[in-house]
């Protein structure tokens, strides 16, 4: 179980009052009236809930938020949804029920509204998105220590250290700090099983190449795709095609380096044939050889009297 280093919580002082208590914001249209002049005239609270908008955003636009008042300010922000499907919500109502110049009227009014509402809205989700970014770059913080006392305990090189990941769960509400902790711990002892596997499996096949006489790192690479086990095989079995080479050599036998030739090279040969044999020719070749087969191929080049020189190779 793994000690938590626990965020340190600021102190500041908060107003308990809370102006706005939930399901207070909603729009209420009286029904529309005919003047003796014959204007239509509609009443409601839509002044009301403007001004008390203007004033919550003025107040919370301004001020940091803390564990304190971040729950009120979240309420705030889902009343002012909550608002803006109602204005909505009451002004396809309105537009079933009254004729037109009533109908554009409430909807000029509801339109002046739903610009105050998406306002207040904007500026109070940029506070919680501010507090929610700061809430985790101070987390991050005390991940990161977390990660680099994990990467101490276990002695993970570099490569292995950058494996350990900040999972997403780390950063939500629900997740307690010490769960974090330990699922960091986690992954450092799956890490150190790595690194000592793969330490185990470049000592077993420095150790093979040296009875054998070949080259490890060639090998060794392959670790990223093999088991030592399967490397070590391919060794043994590479050890024994090349002491069956050296014995044919030693035999003054021919040798043949790779697989047959293929189709497309006998073509080029074919093609050679025919054309003035003293005319030097070109060719780009792809070989792919064994450590142990470099001499030998070598070799075989300089017998011949062909010229190579190294274009591209994949180490």
């Amino acid at each position: 179980m793994a000690r938590t280093k626990k965020m340190t919580a600021e102190t500041v002082v908060v107003e308990e009052t809370k102006e706005v208590g939930f399901g207070e914001l909603e729009l209420k249209i009286a029904k529309p009236t005919l003047n003796s002049d014959k204007t239509i005239s509609v009443t409601g609270n839509f002044a009301d809930l403007g001004t008390k908008i203007n004033a919550l955003v003025e107040r919370y636009s301004g001020t940091q938020l803390t564990e304190d008042n971040v729950g009120y300010v979240k309420t705030l922000k889902g009343q002012f949804v909550s608002l803006r499907t109602g204005i909505e919500r009451e002004r396809k109502e309105w537009k079933k029920v009254y004729l037109d110049p009533a109908d554009k009227l409430i909807k000029s009014m509801c339109d002046e509204l739903l610009d105050i509402v998406a306002k207040g809205e904007n500026a109070l989700g940029a506070q919680l998105d501010k507090y929610d970014q700061k809430r985790k770059d101070e987390l991050t913080t005390i991940l990161k220590e977390y990660v680099a006392d994990s990467v101490k305990k276990h002695g993970l090189r570099e490569e292995y250290a950058t494996q350990i990941k900040l999972l997403d769960k780390y950063y939500n509400r629900t997740q307690c700090e010490e769960d974090s902790a330990d699922d960091i711990e986690r992954q450092a002892c799956e890490l150190e099983k790595k690194q000592k596997d793969y330490d185990s499996g470049v000592a077993l096949i420095r150790a093979e190449c040296k009875d054998a006489g070949f080259l490890a790192d060639t090998y060794i690479r392959e670790l990223a795709y093999k088991t030592a086990t399967e490397i070590i095989l391919n060794i043994k079995a590479d050890k024994k095609a090349h002491d069956q080479l050296k014995a044919k050599e030693d035999k003054g036998e021919k040798i043949t380096v790779g697989e047959p030739i293929t189709e497309e090279l006998k073509k080029a040969v074919t093609l050679d044939s025919k054309e003035a044999s003293s005319e030097t020719r070109t060719r780009v070749l792809r070989v792919t050889y064994k450590a142990e087969q470099a001499k030998i191929m070598a070799k075989f080049f300089k017998e011949n009297n062909i010229s190579f020189e190294f274009i591209n190779t994949d180490f």
